[in-house]
């Protein structure tokens, strides 16, 4: 393996301990370089939010400088997040196309909303489903039957996929050590059917799909940085926006903002929210998603929730998913 940085082949002894992908000079420099940035977030996100919203302007108009306006677009899931991104955009570009990803697991609330967004607000929208490139239709239940169920976390369900298909033993031994380092509480569910694939089959895979279709080149995202260590660690990285370094170019306008920066946009500014909110929950992600659920208050956790708030669906999860839900120790009655 080789230094990410220099190139240098690592050893136990030049190795930097604290991120394995560096010898020990470049990981000295990067550790120096992440602690800047991480300075640089702080200072950003201690701008009130008057000053946010013209930061958020100026990445917006840097992305449609750059590819132009027929050339980018919102992926927009219905939550508040996107929608203060499309509240904020539309103010700017009132016709910029918005690309919302129905994985057929969303909350019917999210379902009404996007309606009411392009029927009744004028919102340019169109719905892209989870179909292959042969035309075959994916849902929840067929990604978990074909690879696995995703929980606890994107990284954890990764390393655990990546584990269970690794291709040779040394692969495989990495696999585990990586698991043991970093998630050794989880490695007790490393045989069992987990994966990180969902988002990609359901959501990244037809949205990318249909962006070439229609020739965009800039996807808009309304992620903040502090959702996920994960999100945090990339804008770390890189930054607000992503211009020609990687698959594709994005702008994060919001990755500085906070949760209560949201919410006090929305009641500022008085922008209509899914209804989802007034039901206690705090996302309006796929509904059977399984990140992050073994951190929720015991009792109350989403699928729970789902019992009080959404009896047919939550039927459903139990017929098809409870038995994997025992396996993961995760409780939903």
């Amino acid at each position: 393996m080789l230094c990410k940085n220099c190139k240098e082949e690592l050893t136990q002894d030049n190795v930097y301990p604290s991120d394995r992908r560096y010898c020990a000079d470049c990981g000295q420099k990067h550790a120096l370089y992440l602690q800047e940035r991480r300075q640089t977030l702080a200072s950003l996100r201690d701008m009130n939010l008057e000053s946010k919203i013209v930061q958020t302007r100026y990445l917006i108009r840097q992305a449609v400088m750059e590819f132009g306006l027929d050339k980018v677009y919102i992926s927009y899931s219905g939550g508040k997040d996107s929608t203060v991104l499309s509240h904020i955009a539309k103010q700017m570009y009132p016709d910029i196309l918005h690309l919302f990803s129905n994985t057929t697991n969303e909350y019917p609330e999210t379902i009404r909303h996007i309606r009411w967004e392009k029927e009744e607000n004028g919102t340019n929208l169109i719905t892209v489903l989870p179909i292959d490139t042969k035309g075959e239709m994916w849902t929840f239940k067929k990604v978990v039957e074909h690879y696995g169920y995703p929980t606890f976390s994107k990284r954890v369900s990764n390393a655990i996929r990546t584990y269970q298909h690794a291709l040779s033993d040394r692969t495989r031994n990495h696999s585990i050590d990586y698991i043991e380092r970093n998630f050794k509480k989880y490695s007790q569910y490393k045989e069992l059917p987990i994966s990180d694939k969902c988002c990609d089959r359901l959501k990244k895979e037809p949205l990318r799909r249909k962006a070439r279709e229609l020739g965009l080149e800039c996807v808009i995202l309304g992620i903040l940085a502090s959702e996920s260590y994960q999100r945090e660690k990339d804008w770390l990285e890189h930054g607000c926006n992503v211009f020609h370094e990687r698959q594709d170019n994005q702008s994060r306008p919001l990755s500085f903002w906070t949760e209560d920066d949201i919410l006090e946009y929305i009641e500022k500014y008085d922008v209509k929210i899914s209804e989802i909110y007034e039901m206690g929950y705090s996302r309006n992600g796929c509904m059977y998603c399984g990140f992050g659920v073994q951190l929720e208050p015991e009792g109350q956790n989403r699928y729970q929730k789902l019992r009080d708030t959404h009896p047919a669906q939550y039927d459903y999860f139990v017929k098809n998913f409870g038995p994997l839900m025992i396996e993961f120790n995760i409780a939903y009655t």
